[in-house]
């Protein structure tokens, strides 16, 4: 759209994203297969769901990077992002639900703000806003997920 500031930012979101939807859906699958087997079978839909979501968005986000990569782009932060994800591998699966957690509701706040401030998109391609719309919604039960494995 001709701003070359908001091209940059989005382009470096959509370079996050592939690897850290890879992480939650390795995050919260783990953390299902730690609760008591009546705690997996609650939330075992839900998670095939988010984990489908999740893919979804991994696969989008690509064929985008894709393209800035056509374009010249090098994906620093997916490398960065790697090596981070790494060096934390160790940690107890509650982090990493956390994180994700966390991270998940951070992307529904900016989602929601995104989707009240349409002037943040103006000029840009129609790119359709169903995964900010579900991430915003499917936060409250990511928290509560998070809080029956902390419990645990």
């Amino acid at each position: 759209g001709g701003d070359a500031f908001r091209s940059a930012f989005f382009n470096a979101l959509s370079m996050s994203f592939p690897v850290g939807e890879q992480y939650f859906m390795d995050s919260v699958r783990n953390g299902l297969k730690t609760l008591p087997t009546a705690e997996q079978k609650k939330y075992d839909a839900e998670v095939r769901a988010f984990v489908g979501q999740e893919a979804t968005h991994r696969r989008v986000h690509l064929l985008f990077n894709n393209h800035l990569h056509a374009l010249g782009y090098k994906n620093e932060i997916e490398r960065r992002t790697l090596r981070r994800l790494k060096s934390n591998a160790h940690r107890d699966v509650r982090m990493h639900v956390a994180a994700t957690a966390a991270t998940e509701h951070f992307t529904a706040i900016f989602a929601n703000w995104v989707l009240r401030h349409p002037e943040a998109l103006e000029g840009a391609e129609p790119c359709g806003c169903g995964p900010a719309l579900k991430s915003q919604n499917i936060a409250v039960w990511r928290l509560t997920f998070t809080k029956q494995l902390v419990v645990t």
